[in-house]
């Protein structure tokens, strides 16, 4: 036998599997289109739009699901392994983060779309209006129902411990395949130590995956809160409509329209927090709060009261101010209830049925949900009861709309509460807000529920007690105050007073 005989031998007696060299190659060479093109995934850096939607799609089906998981996170892993620069780049994890995400079962393949899409929009520059589009598509390709409301109530951080459960998971399996791998199958030495090679760098990265991914999510989460303000101030792309019909009745029908929206007036933004910033409502200073408020002749007047040399309501405002009528069909709610000592405090006063805040749309279902949107301390009211008004005439109330912004308690320290939710400011005919607040009385004195059609302003009214027994002294505190203690902190008030009861 000659040279080249043997040496080709020797190569057939080494190929995987027992498979002749010969016929390997024509395997891979018959098999290489359909490997490139389910294989790609994340090693393809500038996925289209339509890409992430096919493979978001495909990842929540079993087994195409975990075959596409699997994919992308070795491309993301090797890079790792194998490139210092990618070691040193936050969002290079934050991606093998969102590739984790599919391994949780369908619920994981959609929130790993928005994650790539929010990868790919930070390496690319993208603004944040055309990432809110881009996800609000492939949210709707993919049939998430109301796709605003599932974005905004999205958190990565939820998913933190999973993921670092799911990556343990993917390591040790690439590890133990990699152990069996090289038990069976005869291979040149150069692949044997390039399976080693990478089996040591698993291991690494599960440990340094682990120290890693909470910076990661937190990274993710910054970015997916400003798509979320976004979203929420009132209607950006298909969603920011959603918000901006609640806050001012107007509807956006095409993409120029909420463009114009957009550009119409400052949007809420986020605090240091994590909570609405509140508007800078400095006294005197039209050159800054006209950008979002202009008063309105019919409307409450917001800068009517001063406060340690602010406007305490505009601040209770995040972004733009909408003057406007509450339209048919609108339901509005507003809490109260007796006062009472909360966790040492004694001066929660008592508050009234009738008053110029409330909130807009279906009242929470929880007091946490209530205290944390709309942002009502402790302090500010005590809750019990709860009044909801539906505008049956054609002519509703002319209200100030807007995001609730922040609050840090003064009185009672220690509590902060985000806001987000919708509020209205306005005020029902002297007459009507008195028998508003005589009802309240009365459904606070017997329990019993009540409803009142308002001839003036044409709502109807339904109170009832709210059943709640943890609305006070619970939500919002990192450490519960002691008593005797003072916090000076004080971002605002929330109530103009009209009558003696009506203060919240």
């Amino acid at each position: 036998m000659n040279a080249i005989a043997q040496d080709q031998a020797t190569q057939d007696n080494a190929a995987p599997g027992g498979m002749s060299w010969a016929g390997f190659k024509a395997m891979a060479v018959e098999s290489g289109q359909w490997i490139w093109g389910t294989a790609q995934g994340a090693f393809n850096t500038k996925a289209t739009v339509s890409q992430i939607i096919v493979d978001a799609v495909i990842g929540m089906v079993p087994l195409l699901g975990d075959a596409t998981a699997v994919r992308d996170l070795i491309a993301v892993s090797m890079g790792l392994i194998d490139e210092p620069e990618k070691r040193n780049d936050t969002w290079e994890w934050v991606l093998l983060f969102v590739l984790l995400l599919a391994l949780i079962p369908v619920m994981g393949g959609v929130a790993k779309g928005v994650g790539r899409l929010i990868v790919s929009a930070v390496r690319t520059g993208e603004g944040t209006a055309k990432l809110a589009k881009s996800i609000v598509e492939v949210l709707n390709h993919i049939g998430r129902g109301n796709a605003e409301q599932w974005l905004i109530k999205l958190r990565f951080a939820d998913y933190q411990a999973s993921m670092v459960d799911a990556l343990n998971r993917y390591t040790a399996i690439i590890v133990e395949d990699i152990t069996v791998i090289r038990q069976k199958i005869r291979m040149p030495e150069s692949l044997g130590q390039r399976l080693d090679q990478v089996s040591r760098g698993m291991s690494w990265l599960k440990q340094e995956g682990g120290k890693r991914i909470p910076e990661a999510v937190k990274e993710l989460d910054q970015k997916l809160r400003e798509v979320q303000a976004y979203i929420r101030s009132g209607g950006e792309t298909t969603s920011r409509t959603m918000r901006f019909e609640v806050a001012t009745g107007e509807k956006a029908h095409t993409y120029t329209d909420e463009a114009r929206i957009v550009e119409n007036g400052p949007l809420p933004a986020r605090s240091a927090r994590g909570g609405w910033l509140q508007n800078k409502a400095p006294e005197g200073r039209q050159d800054i709060y006209e950008s979002y408020y202009k008063h309105e002749d019919g409307y409450p007047k917001l800068i009517a009261t001063v406060e340690g040399n602010h406007y305490p309501y505009l601040a209770a405002y995040s972004g733009r101010i909408v003057q406007r009528r509450l339209a048919k069909g609108e339901r509005v709610y507003r809490f109260f209830g007796t006062g009472r000592r909360t966790l040492g405090y004694d001066k929660v006063p008592t508050t009234s049925a009738s008053g110029m805040w409330w909130g807009i749309g279906e009242p929470p279902n929880t007091a946490k949900a209530w205290r944390s949107e709309a942002a009502v301390l402790d302090e500010f009211n005590s809750d019990g009861f709860l009044v909801i008004g539906h505008v049956t005439g054609d002519a509703g109330p002319k209200a100030a709309v807007g995001t609730v912004s922040e609050q840090l308690g003064s009185n009672i320290p220690g509590q902060y509460l985000p806001g987000g939710g919708i509020q209205a400011a306005f005020y029902l005919d002297r007459a009507s807000a008195e028998e508003l607040a005589r009802l309240g009385k009365e459904v606070m004195a017997t329990q019993k529920p009540a409803r009142w059609l308002d001839p003036v302003s044409g709502m109807l009214f339904d109170i009832r007690p709210t059943g709640w027994n943890d609305a006070y002294g619970i939500h919002g505190y990192l450490h519960l105050p002691s008593q005797g203690t003072v916090q000076t902190v004080k971002l605002g008030a929330r109530e103009q007073t009209r009558t003696t009861e009506e203060t919240q």
